[in-house]
Formats: structure tokens, C-alpha cells, sequence
């Protein structure tokens, strides 16, 4: 029997050994597998696996492994899952990658598992569901867990990783309390195995790709005491079930496209005191059974389309904490609101709202509130927040606010006036107050400097004038500082410079003076400077402290960070070579200035830097290469400063660069090649140098250019590869003014169906004016005066219907100007300068302009004939009238009149126009008969008699007139063949004259 005892002893000891070895291989395996292994280096082969860092053992065997937060860096290694007696298992905050393998079912005995925020990634293996002895550890586990950690235990926490598929198979756990799932990719409908976990208190499974509804059995989780499942794609209606969880005491269901109503039947959970429904899409009114719910405490119902009044029966609830920010909510504001924001309430703020004393926060930011706040808030004597926010509340700051503890008091964007009160400043519990965008005025008392606590103030957008008082300096706190658009003068207090936490100091558009404090480049924590549009003076501090290394600011200043801007002053001598220090600024911007000198290199050190303004200075010098190692830079701006050299190619290194402003310097040579890299760049600006060359086609690979302005240098060259890629380009604005670009116009301009602005005036365009151009149904402007262009005017071009301005002056164009659109309004077209244009509006018939040119000044044989026969028909046409003149009787004054036209070979002919002896010089010039001429050939049949002499015009002589005026327009004939002969003509007139008598 004493062998045998002896035996199992032996035995059990050897067995005992072996599991020793065994966990101790496990771990060391665990450990090599890391890609940091010396993050465990206490985890050595000369000290005992039980003392090393995270294990705790019990009897010799590793029960629970810790190692929370310890930064490792590999798999969920297989052999970890060989500890067969391990229970405690905690290795979230990690970053452990991969899968989480199958193998984890070996570990029989584990109750508390905790993986979240790692990396894992994949679907869940079935035989993690085999962990059935997952519940919460016991008594003599929970001591283990106090001494090698602290704070709230979860059962079961995969969050905050890539894992993705169904989560199924761990709602076979049935004796969980405390599943954490959350942040993850998990998708597909939540499934109703969902509801075996009846022991669960706390669930977490937001931020998933699930889809559908939840199920009615969420409502078997009677113990549920936390639901958290915010932005995870559940859609509504709410399952009426939900009403059964009555130990519930917190639902988040916020960012969820629910699209339902709240369902009544919430009113029927007694525990809860919290209730999140932000972004849920949610519409109908608030239901008043929510009054019910006589814990509720916090009720955030934000940024959905409730609508209707709020029920009167939520004001018997204990809440501290009520928000139904931009929603679509209506009728008078209720006495017992905390947060309102961002909907439609109108009129004044009932004063019975504090009735309610133990009001802490009231937020009615963004409604349509009016009236003042004379004595609205005075006995909210527990008030230490209060929003009013863009509203129209009037009248001016009441001084009783200074007497609430208020922390926090934002007026800001409302229609206030009068001073601001000074006993504000004595307040000694103020941290933020901020009352920009309304009509306050007076001065800045030195009181300011007893609110001691300020760290935000904020009055920018008022009237308030005077000096900046000295005293603002005491505020030792204060971390934000804007008081810009105002009407401040005087100097930057050197004060300013003893308030060490500032982060923003905003002091633009005001009326300040002097040179800027060297004391503010001492604020270390610094990262928002604006003293733009001011009259300040002097030198830019030189050994600058601030903008260096980023802290913890404020919420507002983010949306502020790294800028520095002391553009529109009158700033002298140059940018200190230090600037190149100052690492977190992102937008330097000193434009507008006097400042000289070359531009320091060490600007391309600043790495965040994304905008970069110098222009308007006089700056000198060629542009830095070294700036494309500012590989962020998003804005360059030097136009209009002094700048010399060639543009250096390495800019096209800038692959960020939106807008490329170089205009009004001396740059010469060519358009770098390089530029076609420049893939983000939507505006270019060379206009205003002397650059030369050809404008290289790479520029069209621009394909997100939309403005490019190269008027006013001496480039060349035809276009035609340019516009090579022209069916993919957007570009909207091109100005090529005034260089020296020859060839045709390309057709291909008729692809950039983008373009609005096109200006190609001052060239050496040739050729005809593209039809293609009336493609371009957006282009307004059009301007391609002074050119060589020739040809005639594309009727399509001037059909653009957004074309307000199209110039084609002072070229060779020719023939008819068409009659629509824009050609039709003197306004809106520019023609001057193309003799050889006619008709529309410029009066000129065509067909006068034609005979001119063919027959006048290129055919003299043809003139002489045209001649010739104008003569016999008007010395006809006299001799006709003498003959019934006399016929008629009439008397011997006519008769000596016509013996003045005794010879047709006198300078000057007459033709009488009246009866009354009125007479007009006629010179032998065919160019005198054209007009009416022409118009006989193209009047209508039957009003030929409108280009008649009505003063000499009679029953009698119109028969006769007409048919002469007939003879002549033959003579006329575009048709050498179709002329008559002169022996003709007399035959006709013959006619006439017997036809007469």
C-alpha cells in the first residue's frame, strides 16, 4: 500500500513537472514568435516562468497571463493556447495581427478572455463557441486579476480590431456576462441566437457592418443592464420587445439609419437613465410616454427630423443632461429645456426656465429666439453653462451674469449691443466667453485682467475701439485670444507676451500700429498667429520660440493650427532665416507687405507646410529649389514681387501643389517641362514675366488645371500640341494674351467643353476662326483681337448663349456678319478694325462691299462699262424729262436750268431731285449710284417705287422712272453676258419715251 501511494506520488510529481515545462515552452515559443521579443525581456531562461512579467501561476501552473497594453507585435502564436490551466487571458492594447486561431478551444478552464484593440483580423472559427466556461472569474481569480491590473473586467472582449463574418458562434455562450464586439467589421443581420444570452449585463457591438433590424429576442436579455450599438447599420421599426428589458439602465442606438418613430413603448423601462438616439434618422413627434421613464437623467436626441412640440410630460423627469439639437422641432420654448440647438424655436425664453434651480448647461444654440435676457437666467443660480448662440436675441449683456457661476457663456452670432458689463471681468469662475458676430461696443477696461480663469475669449466681429489694455496680460490662463475685425488701435501690448498658454492669437483687421512684440515670439505654445490687415510696422521677429512642437489645445484651436499670418501690414526688411524653425506652421502667409531681401531656403524645412504666401513684397532674388522638399504644399503664392531667374524645374516635384501663383516678376526662360507632373494643380499663374519658348505640351497633362494664365510674356510658337489631350482636359479660364503664339487656331479648342474664358488677343494667329469654336457652350468671354485672322465669322459662335463678350477686332476678316446672338448687340461684340466685314449690325450691304472690291478696285474694264452705262441712262432719263416738262407746259426757267447739262463730259453732273430747283453734285464716280442701285436689285417685286424720289415722284413720271431704273439694274448685272449693249440700252429708252407720248 506504501509502494502504491509512493507510486501515485511519484507519478503526480513527475506529471507536475512535465505541466511546468510545458507552460514554460509555451510561453517562450509565444515570445519568439513576436517581431518585438525584448519587450518581454524579464521572460529569460535563468529566473522562473511564475515571475515573469503578466504570469501569475497557482501551484506551479500559469493560470493567468496579462499583458495589457506592453506593445507586442506579432501572431496569436498556437502554442499560448497549451496552457491548459490558464483562466485569465488579457492581451488587448496590442498589436497582434492575424487570425484568431482555432486552437484557442484547447483552453478548457478560461473565464475571462480580452483581445480588443489589436489587429486580428478574419472571420471567427465555430469552435471558439466551445468556451463554455466563460462566465465572470471567481473569488480567488478576481484577486489575482486586482494585483496585476485595475479597473472593470470584461468577460469576453474582441473590440477594436478587423475581424469580420458572423458573430453567431459566440452567442452560444450562454454564460456570459460581458461580451465586447465592438469596432469591428462584422456583418449581416444580427442574429437571434442573440437571445441565449440571458445572463448578459453589458453588450457591446457598434461600429459594424451589420444589416437589418434587431430581433424581437434581444428582448430575452432580462438582465441587460448596458446596450451599446451605436453606427452600426441597424434599421428600424424598434422591435416592440425591447420594452421588456427592465434592468436596462443605458441604450445607445445613435448613428443607425433607424427611419422610424420612437416607439411608446421605451416608456415602459424603469431603469433607464440614459438614452442616446443621435443621427438615427429618427422622425414623428417625441412620444410623452418617455416621462414615464422616472430615472431618465440624460436624453440626447440631436440631429434627427422629430418635429411637433415637446411634451410637458418630460419636464417631470429628473434629467440634467437634454439635447434635441437640429431637428425640426416647433412651438414655445418649454420652461424645463436644457439643449435645444439647431432647431426652428421662435420667440422669447420663457423666464420660468429656472424655476428648475438645479439647472447646470442650457444650450439654445441655432434657433430663432428673440428679445433680451434682461432677467431671463437670474435665479439659475446654479448655472455654469449657458449657450445662446446664433439666435436673434437683443439688447445688451446683463450684469447679473457675472453674479452665476458660469464657466462657460457663449453668445456668439446674435443682434446684442451696448458694452460688455465690467463686472464680467470680476468673475471669478469664467473660463470661456465668447460674444463675437454682434454689435457690441466701447472699450477693453484694464478690469479685464482680473478674470484670472478666462482661457477663451472670443469678441471678434464687433465695434469695440480703443487700445488693447496692458492688463490682458495678467491672464496668465488664457489660451485663446480673438478679437479680430474690430476697431482697435494703438500697440500690441508687450504684455501679451505673460500669457505663456496662449495657443491663438488672433488680432486681425483691426487698426493697430507699431512693430510687432518680440515677447510673442517667446510663446512657446503658440500655433495660431494672425495679425493680418492691421498698419503694423517694423521687422518680423527674428529668433521666434513658437511653432515648434505641438501641445493639447483647445477644440476650437484645431481648426486653427499652424496658421501665421501677418499678411496686408507694412512690415519691412527681410524673413528671418529662422522661420525655417518653425515646424508646425501650415499656413505662412506674409503678402502684402514691404518686405525684401531674397527668400530664405530654410522655408523648405517646414514639412507641414501647405500654404505659402509672399506675394506683393519686394522680394528679390531667383525662387528657392529647395521648396519642393516642402512636400505638403498646397498654395504658392510669390506673384508681384521682384523675383528673377528661371522658374526652377524641381517645382514639378511638388506633387501636392493645387495653386502655382508666380505673376508681376522678371522670370525668364522657358515653361518647365516638369510642370506635367504637377497632377493636383487646378490654377497656374505666369502672367507678367518675360518668359520665352514654346508653352510645353506636358501642360495639358494638368488634367485637374482649371485656370491657366500666361498673358503678358514673349512666348511662342503654334498650339496645336498643346490642346494635344484637349478631350480630357477641364480646364475653365486661359488667358494667352499678348505673347507671341502663331499658326492656325486649333480646332482641337472646340473639345474643352469646360471652358468660360478664353482671351488670345495680341498674337500671330492666322487663318480662319475655327467653327469647332461653337462647341464651347459654356464660354462667356472670347476675345482673339489682334490677330492676323481672315475668313469669315462662324455663324455658331455668335449662337452661344452664354457668350457675353466676343471681340474679334483689329484682323482681316471678311463678308457678312452673321445676324444672332451676340452679333446682334454692339455691347457685346467688338468688330473694329476688319474693313472687309458687312451687313448685321454694321449696316453695310454686302452686295455694295462686293462691287466695290470686284468691280471698283479689281476690275476697271468692268467700271468702265458700269460707268458707261449709267451715264446714257441718266442723260436719257434728262432728255426724257425735258420732253414732258415741255409737253406740259412748263416755263423757260426749267429750260435754262437743263442747258447746264449740255455735256457729259463736264467734271460735275447734276440730277434734279425736286421740283422746287433743289440740286446735288454728281461727280463721274460709280460709287455715287451704288446704293440705290443695289437696292432695286434686291427690293421685293412690287416695291421698287421705294427707292423713288417722292419730291419728283407723280402719276405720270413713275411709269417712266421705273422702267429706267429696270435698265440700269441690267447694266448692273453680276454676269458680264447678261449686260445689254449701249445700242440696246437707247433702243430701251427709245421705248419708253414712245411708250410716253
Amino acid at each position: 500500500m506504501g509502494c502504491s501511494l509512493s507510486t501515485q506520488s511519484l507519478v503526480l510529481v513527475s506529471k507536475y513537472t512535465e505541466d511546468q515545462n510545458t507552460d514554460r515552452k509555451s510561453l517562450i515559443s509565444f515570445k519568439s514568435a513576436l517581431k518585438n521579443p525584448k519587450v518581454l525581456s524579464s521572460w529569460n531562461r535563468t529566473s522562473h516562468h511564475c515571475s515573469w512579467v503578466g504570469v501569475s501561476c497557482h501551484l506551479g501552473r500559469v493560470v493567468s497571463l496579462i499583458l495589457s497594453a506592453q506593445g507586442l507585435e506579432g501572431p496569436l502564436y498556437p502554442s499560448l493556447f497549451d496552457l491548459s490551466s490558464l483562466t485569465v487571458l488579457d492581451l488587448s492594447y496590442n498589436l497582434l495581427f492575424g487570425e484568431v486561431p482555432h486552437q484557442i478551444s484547447n483552453l478548457k478552464r478560461l473565464k475571462h478572455l480580452s483581445l480588443g484593440d489589436n489587429l486580428l483580423s478574419g472571420e471567427l472559427s465555430s469552435e471558439l463557441g466551445l468556451l463554455t466556461q466563460l462566465r465572470n472569474p471567481t473569488t480567488r481569480y478576481q484577486l489575482v486579476l486586482r494585483e496585476n491590473s485595475s479597473g472593470a473586467w470584461e468577460l469576453l472582449d474582441l473590440g477594436n480590431n478587423l475581424l469580420s463574418g458572423s458573430p453567431v458562434t459566440l452567442f452560444k455562450l450562454e454564460s456570459l456576462t460581458s461580451l465586447d464586439i465592438s469596432n469591428n467589421s462584422f456583418s449581416g443581420p444580427i442574429p437571434p441566437e442573440i437571445g441565449n444570452l440571458k445572463n448578459l449585463s453589458d453588450l457591446y457591438i457598434g461600429i459594424n457592418l451589420f444589416s437589418g433590424p434587431l430581433p424581437p429576442q434581444i428582448g430575452d436579455l432580462s438582465r441587460l443592464v448596458n446596450f451599446f450599438a451605436p453606427s452600426c447599420a441597424i434599421t428600424g421599426p424598434l422591435p416592440e420587445e425591447i420594452s421588456n428589458l427592465k434592468s436596462l439602465s443605458k441604450l445607445d442606438l445613435s448613428n443607425n439609419p433607424l427611419k422610424c418613430s420612437i416607439p411608446k413603448s421605451v416608456g415602459k423601462m424603469d431603469s433607464l437613465s440614459i438614452l442616446y438616439l443621435v443621427y438615427s434618422e429618427l422622425n414623428g413627434s417625441i412620444p410623452a410616454e418617455l416621462g414615464n421613464c422616472k430615472n431618465l437623467k440624460t436624453l440626447m436626441l440631436s440631429f434627427n427630423s422629430l418635429s411637433g412640440v415637446l411634451p410637458e410630460e418630460l419636464s417631470k423627469l429628473p434629467m440634467l443632461t437634454f439635447s434635441a439639437d437640429k431637428n425640426q422641432l416647433s412651438g414655445p420654448l418649454p420652461a424645463w429645456v436644457i439643449s435645444l440647438s439647431s432647431n426652428v424655436l421662435s420667440g422669447e425664453i420663457p423666464r420660468e426656465l429656472c424655476n428648475a434651480v438645479e439647472l447646470v448647461e442650457i444650450d439654445l444654440d441655432g434657433n430663432f429666439l428673440t428679445g433680451g435676457i434682461d432677467d431671463v437666467f437670474l435665479k439659475c443660480t446654479n448655472l455654469s453653462q449657458l449657450v445662446l448662440m446664433n439666435n436673434q436675441i437683443n439688447g445688451s449683456i446683463p450684469e447679473y451674469l457675472a453674479e452665476l457661476p458660469l464657466m462657460v457663456l457663449d453668445l456668439d452670432s446674435n443682434n446684442l449691443s451696448g458694452n460688455i458689463p465690467v463686472s464680467l471681468w470680476n468673475s471669478l469662475n469664467l473660463m470661456e466667453f465668447s460674444a463675437a458676430n454682434n454689435f457690441l461696443e466701447g472699450s477693453l477696461p484694464a478690469e479685464i485682467g482680473n478674470a484670472v480663469q478666462l482661457e477663451r475669449l472670443v469678441l471678434s466681429n464687433n465695434q469695440l475701439g480703443g487700445i488693447i489694455p496692458k492688463e490682458i496680460g495678467n491672464i496668465i490662463s488664457l489660451s485663446v485670444l480673438n478679437l479680430n475685425s474690430n476697431m482697435l488701435e494703438g500697440n500690441i501690448p508687450v504684455e501679451l507676451g505673460h500669457s505663456v498658454a496662449l495657443t491663438t492669437l488672433d488680432l486681425g483687421n483691426n487698426q493697430l500700429s507699431g512693430s510687432i512684440p518680440e515677447k510673442l515670439a517667446d510663446l512657446v505654445q503658440l500655433h495660431c498667429l494672425v495679425l493680418s490687415h492691421n498698419k503694423l510696422s517694423g521687422s518680423i521677429p527674428s529668433k521666434p520660440l513658437y511653432f515648434r512642437e505641438a501641445s493639447i489645445p483647445d477644440s476650437s484651436f484645431f481648426q486653427h493650427l499652424g496658421v501665421f499670418d501677418l499678411s496686408h501690414n507694412m512690415l519691412s526688411g527681410s524673413i528671418p532665416e529662422e522661420m525655417g524653425n518653425l515646424v508646425v506652421v501650415v499656413d505662412l502667409l506674409l503678402n502684402n507687405n514691404k518686405l525684401a531681401g531674397e527668400i530664405p531656403g530654410s522655408l523648405s524645412r517646414l514639412k507641414n507646410l501647405t500654404t505659402l504666401d509672399l506675394s506683393g513684397n519686394m522680394l528679390t532674388g531667383s525662387i528657392p529649389p529647395e521648396l519642393v522638399d516642402s512636400s505638403k504644399l498646397q498654395g504658392l503664392y510669390l506673384g508681384n514681387n521682384q523675383l528673377t531667374g528661371t522658374i526652377p524645374g524641381r517645382l514639378g516635384g511638388l506633387c501636392s501643389l493645387v495653386k502655382l501663383n508666380l505673376s508681376g516678376n522678371q522670370l525668364h526662360g522657358p515653361v518647365p517641362r516638369s510642370f506635367g507632373d504637377l497632377k493636383e494643380l487646378t490654377h497656374l499663374d505666369l502672367s507678367y514675366n518675360e518668359l520665352d519658348g514654346e508653352l510645353p505640351s506636358s501642360v495639358s497633362q494638368m488634367m485637374s488645371l482649371v485656370g491657366l494664365y500666361v498673358q503678358q510674356n514673349r512666348l511662342s510658337g503654334p498650339l496645336g500640341e498643346l490642346l494635344s489631350s484637349s478631350m480630357a482636359w477641364k480646364i475653365e479660364t486661359m488667358n494667352l494674351s499678348n505673347n507671341f503664339f502663331d499658326g492656325n487656331l486649333p480646332r482641337s479648342f472646340g473639345n474643352l467643353s469646360y471652358l468660360t474664358y478664353l482671351d488670345l488677343h495680341g498674337n500671330k494667329f492666322t487663318g480662319a476662326v475655327p467653327v469647332e469654336l461653337g462647341n464651347l457652350m459654356q464660354l462667356e468671354y472670347f476675345d482673339v483681337s489682334g490677330n492676323m485672322l481672315s475668313g469669315k465669322i462662324p455663324e455658331n459662335i455668335c449662337a452661344l448663349v452664354n457668350l457675353f463678350y466676343l471681340s474679334l477686332a483689329e484682323n482681316s476678316l471678311e463678308g457678312p456678319v452673321p445676324r444672332s446672338g451676340s452679333c446682334l448687340n454692339l455691347s457685346r461684340i467688338s468688330l473694329a478694325g476688319n474693313k472687309d466685314l458687312c451687313a448685321g449690325i454694321l449696316g453695310l450691304d454686302c452686295r455694295i462691299k462686293r462691287f466695290n472690291k470686284l468691280y471698283f478696285l479689281n476690275a476697271w474694264g468692268l467700271a468702265g462699262v458700269a460707268v458707261g452705262c449709267m451715264i446714257v441712262t441718266l442723260s436719257t432719263a434728262l432728255a426724257l424729262r425735258k420732253w414732258i416738262m415741255r409737253d406740259s407746259g412748263q416755263g423757260d426757267a426749267e429750260k435754262i436750268e437743263e442747258r447746264k447739262l449740255n455735256s457729259f463730259t463736264d467734271q460735275n453732273l447734276y440730277f434734279l431731285s425736286s421740283r422746287s430747283r433743289l440740286k446735288e453734285p454728281l461727280s463721274i464716280n460709280i460709287a455715287m449710284f451704288e446704293q440705290p442701285l443695289l437696292k432695286t436689285t434686291l427690293i421685293k417685286k412690287g416695291q421698287t417705287a421705294d427707292v423713288l424720289d417722292p419730291t419728283v415722284l407723280s402719276a405720270d413720271s413713275k411709269p417712266m422712272m421705273l422702267q429706267v431704273l429696270q435698265i440700269a439694274a441690267v447694266c448692273m448685272s453680276d454676269n458680264p453676258a447678261d449686260r445689254p449693249t449701249m445700242l440696246k440700252v437707247l433702243k430701251f429708252l427709245k421705248g419708253i419715251r414712245d411708250e410716253l407720248v
